[in-house]
């Protein structure tokens, strides 16, 4: 099929861990908290902008204010919301020090050491300097941008998309293309750098592939048999990737104590962790650990992953040469009320889940039969 209707709960909430602080930050709701240990902490309320900044903005505020990504740099902390605000903070949290409102609500964000790099469900992305003016057009994509990422050395951003394409661009000159990676055949939902040449992307397609940015070749292809990938994460050598999986259980039902007992089959969803140690150009799996819930977000440090599951709940894990272990649940400040954002059916909102190809023959398919019926009707109409 072309189009999917998706009939899904969106937990509003994600983590990030930030190296510069060597902490884990978690934005549920339009709230941003410090995580440290199994302690969370209240920094600030994020997705409101200045009057000022509005009335000089020619965009409005829409949508529901929760943080939807964070990047850092040594001094900032730069947060996107999804009714479109993006905000600045210094390392004190006490106001965001620079707010802006984006043309179209913002997909992902990553900073480098004076710009500010935003992609948006347009398909298109942007620079702004760290007090968010000077705006540049960077490049376009034809359908939402899901993730990108940019090199240490800030001379290659990588941008992937909803039409299985991911893009490699010349920075700041973007208009100037490196390469196109292709290999996906549904969406590429994240992009990660692994080192100086070595790219991992994972799509829709159940697929995680290993790439050199240098010749623009695959070097290693990952499936998974069952489920999809959600999210994923990178702590030198060890690559953490989760996937969701749906599990059938044998469940006894009995309406009274005159009824025979029924047996129905139940299905669930439950969330994967999979660890992979990087070792040259090659990734080989070191353990894999199941948990009971979907995995919505999750962070990795040198020794601890941060989990985000769909429950929704915060869980802390050790990591200790490629293996997880010491399960904690966080707790403190922060507060799951309200963030889970029940989405409803809509026969008027649809979901691309294929490409190009499919598109276009869907396309011209309509075409010739809109064609079809015009010349019946003529006919028609001289008969």
């Amino acid at each position: 099929l072309l189009y999917t209707i998706k009939f899904e709960p969106q937990v509003m909430a994600v983590v990030y861990y930030d190296k510069f602080d060597d902490k884990f930050l978690a934005g549920i709701g339009c709230n941003l908290y410090q995580i440290e240990s199994t302690q969370s902490k209240h920094l600030v309320k994020c997705g409101e902008v200045s009057t000022t900044d509005q009335a000089d903005s020619k965009c409005k505020v829409e949508g529901t204010a929760f943080v939807g990504g964070l990047a850092s740099s040594e001094q900032s902390v730069v947060v996107i919301n999804n009714n479109k605000v993006v905000e600045v903070f210094q390392r004190d949290f006490q106001k965001a020090t620079a707010s802006t409102v984006a043309i179209k609500r913002p997909t992902s964000v990553q900073v480098t050491s004076s710009k500010v790099l935003i992609s948006d469900k347009s398909g298109d992305a942007y620079s702004y300097d760290f007090d968010l003016t000077n705006q540049k057009y960077l490049l376009g994509h034809v359908s939402v941008i899901m993730d990108m990422v940019i090199t240490a050395d800030n001379k290659l951003l990588v941008t992937c998309d909803r039409d299985e394409k991911v893009r490699v661009s010349h920075f700041p000159n973007c208009y100037n293309v490196e390469t196109y990676l292709l290999h996906h055949t549904e969406y590429v939902l994240r992009v990660l750098l692994l080192s100086e040449i070595l790219l991992l992307s994972l799509g829709g397609d159940n697929q995680m592939v290993l790439w050199n940015l240098h010749n623009a070749t695959p070097l290693q292809t990952l499936s998974l048999e069952t489920g999809h990938y959600t999210a994923a994460t990178f702590t030198s050598p060890f690559l953490i990737t989760s996937s969701s999986r749906a599990v059938k259980s044998d469940h006894v039902t009995s309406k009274s104590d005159h009824v025979t007992p029924t047996k129905d089959h139940v299905t669930s969803t439950q969330g994967h962790v999979t660890v992979y140690r990087l070792t040259d150009s090659t990734l080989t799996q070191v353990s894999e650990l199941p948990l009971s819930h979907e995995i919505i977000s999750c962070a990795a440090s040198s020794c601890e992953l941060l989990v985000l599951t769909s429950e929704p709940n915060l869980l802390v894990f050790d990591l200790v040469d490629g293996v997880l272990s010491n399960q904690r649940a966080v707790e403190g400040d922060h507060d799951f009320k309200d963030i889970v954002l029940p989405v409803r059916p809509d026969s008027t909102k649809v979901s691309r889940t294929a490409g190009f190809a499919e598109y276009f023959e869907r396309k011209k398919k309509r075409i010739e039969e809109e064609n079809l019926k015009e010349e019946v009707k003529s006919l028609q109409v001289k008969s």
